[in-house]
């Protein structure tokens, strides 16, 4: 009988063994797919977090000469 029982549980223990191994064996494929992209929309956003800034820098640049511009036309001081 006691035998069997050894059997018995290792051939339990296998099972689970195999199945717990085979899990995540499956999990850390799928997590190394998905931190390629990951990754790589890190990368982006960072680059677009540093371009907004500069972006809006100009933006407000443009605007500021535009107005400019349009203070001189209107008072008729363009180019001085």
């Amino acid at each position: 009988m006691t035998s069997k029982r050894s059997r018995c549980f290792a051939i339990v223990a296998l099972i689970v063994f195999l199945f717990v191994f085979g899990a995540c064996s499956k999990g850390n494929e799928s997590q190394r797919e998905e931190a390629r992209p990951s990754t790589q929309q890190a990368a982006e956003a960072i680059r677009d977090i540093g371009k907004k800034p500069i972006d809006k820098a100009k933006a407000a640049q443009e605007l500021g000469d535009e107005r400019a511009r349009a203070i001189d036309a209107a008072v008729g001081n363009s180019g001085q």
